[in-house]
């Protein structure tokens, strides 16, 4: 293969914004430079996110689009099993091979054996990669760990001045998996008077959560944030998920030199360096003692862990780094 590849991104689900979504989108424009990228999906074009809409030529997922896109120069990009299950299914009826590479993003213990893979997978961390192993059986030779990447846009803008009380940020989809209700549930009065919960995103258990912490002082429902203009108003950066793939939210924590604080999920242990990069708590006993000896944020250890968070984003998880990886994949 050579650079003339063209590359066609696949998600079924642009209804929202999401991490999935938002890396499907980044590949595909990163990786098709120098045209409009193609995005194969099952979501209405007017019921896409409209944020998403210029970024990309989406078309319908299915028999029809796939059939007249394949040909030796072009790979699926497939970032969902159900659509990697079909485009092998699609192969095997156009009686030629389709290039496809699957992207994982999340683990899973469901519909096995329902669920096909190609020759090349992409684990967007080593949690996810066990999970292909141990779950799917995918053969760990057609495995490749590449972290997600995010462009670098931190700034100094709107940094909180308020040293007296500890921000915590948890960002993302308001949901059971990913615990923020339970998350007030057993810490509710619980914390330091100084330790205060921002809660960022929407999600199926929103009015769940509003309800919860309607009459609390210590938690907040924010809305949706723009992380570019506001993560620096926050001391550091929550995600204490039942299961994740990797975990958007704390590499950008740690672009912007915030600590991280999370559960000891393999994934976002990829991430969260216990000591280095931020703090690990494996239950929430042990995390309502850790939030409530956090360093302050003028302090020394503070600023230690916030320089290491930083470094980590250099180091791991550039942009650049993640489409190089990619280009490797794609174009040996």
């Amino acid at each position: 293969m050579n650079n003339t590849i063209k590359i066609i991104s696949v998600y079924p689900n642009f209804l929202n914004k999401g991490g999935a979504q938002d890396v499907a989108l980044q590949l595909a424009e990163k990786l098709n430079e120098e045209v409009m990228p193609v995005v194969l999906t099952e979501t209405h074009f007017a019921e896409i996110v409209p944020d998403y809409w210029n970024r990309a030529k989406f078309v319908s997922f299915g028999w029809k689009a796939v059939r007249e896109l394949a040909n030796d120069n072009t790979v699926f990009l497939s970032h969902h099993r159900k659509s990697t299950s079909l485009l092998l299914l699609f192969s095997f009826l156009l009686r030629k091979k389709l290039h496809i590479v699957h992207v994982a993003h999340n683990t899973f213990n469901n519909l096995r054996f329902f669920s096909f893979f190609p020759k090349t997978v992409v684990a967007v961390s080593n949690g996810v990669k066990e999970n292909l192993i141990n779950y799917f059986h995918v053969p760990a030779s057609h495995i490749i760990v590449v972290f997600n990447g995010i462009k670098d846009f931190r700034n100094d803008r709107n940094v909180k001045a308020d040293k007296s009380e500890i921000h915590i940020l948890l960002s993302g989809r308001i949901c059971t998996v990913k615990q923020q209700v339970e998350i007030v549930r057993q810490t509710r009065g619980k914390l330091a008077a100084h330790i205060h919960i921002f809660f960022a995103g929407t999600g199926s258990d929103l009015e769940v959560l509003k309800k919860e912490i309607e009459n609390e002082s210590q938690y907040h429902y924010i809305g949706f944030v723009d992380i570019e203009e506001n993560l620096n108003r926050y001391d550091y950066v929550c995600l204490f998920s039942q299961k994740e793939g990797l975990g958007l939210s704390l590499i950008e924590g740690c672009m912007f030199g915030k600590p991280l604080i999370t559960n000891n999920l393999s994934a976002v242990l990829d991430v969260n360096e216990a000591g280095e990069t931020g703090f690990v708590f494996p239950d929430f006993g042990s995390l309502i003692q850790g939030l409530n000896n956090l360093p302050m944020p003028y302090s020394e250890e503070y600023r230690k862990l916030s320089l290491n968070a930083r470094l980590k984003y250099e180091k791991v998880f550039t942009e650049e780094r993640m489409i190089k990886k990619y280009k490797e994949i794609i174009f040996a």
